[in-house]
């Protein structure tokens, strides 16, 4: 048995109360589900599937990805680079190192944006599929009852359960076992680890200012669902003007008038 365990306490769809606990993956278990990423491979080229290396050349044909994109993304993670490694060196004005750090956080979404626009594409290749076959199979070993036997008695009852509230849960910390991925990998960026050393941002990592509160990048202030507010938390549009409850800024109103030009009452 897996020496790492994992408690899961969730819910079915019904609201009933399930726990479960997520184990990391036994080496046989690892050798079995290679085994079915292997079959599915198979499989798929034999149906003729679209490896990632021809997927590659289609998107490039067909202008979804180009040498432009492929430029862009490559700057970007070229000034990510630079403005970490000016950060670690250090010997400039603190608030210039934030200016920085906040850049490379832009910069991050933007490689992430890119890469989603590249990579919508990816599950339709054989890699892919291969790679979905082989997790499936994992969650439906690695997900176990108190007693530490599987939850579920095969693949098939696992894809009959799997959009499962307690499913979802358990397969989102399975992922991160298998891949190795840290739930605060965030936080330990370094850009995101220097705001949060000097109170930049919060815990949640929001920008926030002296006192606390939300801000935006340039400093003005918001609040928890970024809209822009004032001193008193009264919410306004991006000039200050203050909004009503129609979103609409508060004017000073007078009555309409008839055709004559006279108030009407």
């Amino acid at each position: 048995m897996s020496k790492k365990r994992t408690k899961v306490e969730s819910k079915d769809s019904n609201g009933k109360e399930i726990t479960v606990y997520v184990t990391q993956p036994t080496n046989e278990e690892n050798k079995a589900a290679q085994r079915v990423f292997n079959k599915e491979f198979k499989k798929a080229m034999s149906d003729d599937g679209l490896l990632r290396v021809v997927l590659e050349n289609k998107l490039r044909n067909q202008g979804i990805w180009n040498d432009d994109k492929q430029e862009e993304l490559e700057k970007l993670n070229s000034e990510i680079r630079e403005n970490l490694i000016s950060l670690k060196k250090g010997g400039i004005k603190l608030q210039e190192a934030k200016d920085l750090a906040i850049q490379v956080r832009i910069n991050r979404l933007k490689v992430a944006a890119l890469m989603a626009e590249r990579n919508q594409y990816d599950s339709y290749t054989v890699e892919a599929q291969s790679e979905n076959a082989k997790i499936d199979y994992l969650m439906s070993r690695c997900i176990k009852d108190e007693h530490g036997d599987p939850y579920f008695k095969d693949i098939d009852e696992y894809y009959e359960n799997a959009e499962e509230p307690f499913v979802l849960e358990a397969a989102d910390k399975l992922v991160s076992m298998i891949y190795g991925l840290d739930e605060g990998w965030e936080a330990d960026l370094p850009e995101n680890q220097f705001l949060k050393k000097y109170k930049f941002v919060n815990d949640d990592l929001r920008l926030v200012d002296k006192d606390g509160k939300y801000v935006t990048t340039d400093g003005r202030l918001i609040n928890q669902d970024f809209q822009y507010i004032d001193e008193d938390g009264n919410v306004v549009d991006e000039d200050g003007n203050m909004l009503d409850d129609d979103g609409l800024p508060v004017v000073e109103t007078s009555p309409f008038l008839d055709d004559d030009g006279n108030p009407i009452k």
